[in-house]
């Protein structure tokens, strides 16, 4: 890993922060990583911004589910999109403890998974692992953009938060997209 390439498990804790301080953890695992990141005065600042964005109780800003962005229908969850990555997490004997309650196709969930996969890989070499990991790759930046433009588009987002998106579009746009420690 690389002093500016960020470890894909803070991005997924970041996303699934439930609070405050986890958004704060995260965030500094991010920056110790290397991530050029925005010095914060205020968690609860940060905090508010991403229930707005992220999890409510009004309409979501900018939803981190993927069947709105990769289905063609910005209006439902749970779509086709959603059973593919059910099936794929399936496939690496991987289970949501969210099961039923938030859906698969969140991105902390498919950026988890792809840390799993990265650090499977880091211990065995097997093409059906790396064949996984590529689409993984290939399914994070087919949807990733598009919400990370609704997080630039959304009014008054604390800085913080594009900061942590801009820093994951990023490492998702590199070759050899994102270190695993």
């Amino acid at each position: 890993m690389t002093a500016q390439t960020p470890s894909i498990l803070h991005f997924s804790r970041f996303f699934f922060a439930a609070n405050a301080a986890e958004l704060q953890s995260a965030y500094e695992g991010l920056a110790s990583d290397g991530a050029p990141l925005p010095v914060v005065t205020d968690w609860r600042e940060v905090a508010f911004s991403f229930n707005r964005l992220f999890v409510g109780p009004r309409a979501l800003q900018a939803p981190p589910y993927a069947s709105l962005y990769l289905d063609g229908d910005d209006t439902r969850l749970m779509g086709a999109s959603t059973s593919r990555i059910r099936q794929l997490y399936a496939m690496l004997g991987l289970a949501s403890p969210w099961q039923d309650r938030i859906p698969d196709d969140h991105l902390a969930l498919e950026l988890d998974a792809l840390w799993q996969i990265e650090q499977a890989l880091a211990t065995v070499a097997s093409p059906q692992l790396q064949d996984a990991r590529d689409y993984l790759i290939g399914r994070l930046r087919a949807w990733v953009p598009a919400f990370v433009g609704r997080i630039q588009a959304a009014p008054q987002v604390h800085p913080v938060i594009v900061a942590v998106a801009d820093a994951l579009t990023r490492a998702l746009g590199r070759v050899d997209p994102i270190a695993v420690c």
